[in-house]
């Protein structure tokens, strides 16, 4: 698996030569930092292609594992699961993204709280239809709830099995912050791009 290393922009974790690249400082994220730990390709993309379908549990403290030290800031004390939709869910036998979550909240010592963000709706926009990252941001634009009492006056670490246009994980941040996250960074296993 071929680590997310290198220089990369601290806001979308893409390849950029300076720590903020041109697409963030003109687009700013609700997201203030995100890591991931392997590029979104061949075997890593199997193990989260595996994860998401395949109900191989396991994988997902592995991922973790094989990421490294994941470094959390000292403002950040909760790590909250991107949720998915009830019936994928369902069809599913779980959420990968808690999965995950469950593993880097071992790793790092943090309380992790999958309720703080819940999903609107049975099934879920379908992104994977977008063709733009605009459009995928108007997809996602209201696809989240978070509980407020859960997250106010915290710092929260979200946390998915893969990014690819920061429209999910930038939207969910979006609704923590309202709900009185006082900060919201990111970590997800892959990175595409």
């Amino acid at each position: 698996m071929q680590p997310a290393t290198g220089p990369r922009c601290r806001h979308c974790w893409l390849p950029s030569p300076v720590p903020v690249c041109r697409d963030c400082l003109s687009k700013p994220l609700a997201v203030r930092e995100l890591r991931s730990g392997f590029v979104y390709d061949g075997p890593a993309r199997a193990a989260v292609l595996t994860l998401k379908h395949g109900g191989v549990v396991g994988l997902a403290e592995e991922l973790v594992r094989l990421s490294g030290e994941i470094q959390v800031a000292a403002d950040i004390d909760l790590v909250v699961p991107i949720p998915i939709p009830l019936l994928r869910r369902r069809r599913r036998g779980g959420n990968q993204a808690e999965h995950l979550g469950r593993a880097v909240a071992t790793q790092t010592g943090l309380e992790l709280d999958p309720g703080a963000l819940r999903r609107n709706g049975w099934w879920g926009p379908r992104q994977a239809q977008a063709t733009s990252r605009a459009e995928r941001s108007r997809i996602v634009r209201g696809a989240f709830a978070a509980g407020t009492e859960r997250v106010r006056g915290r710092g929260v670490l979200l946390v998915d099995d893969v990014s690819t246009s920061m429209a999910t994980l930038s939207e969910a941040a979006r609704t923590l912050l309202a709900a009185g996250a006082t900060v919201v960074d990111a970590w997800s296993a892959t990175r595409a791009g």
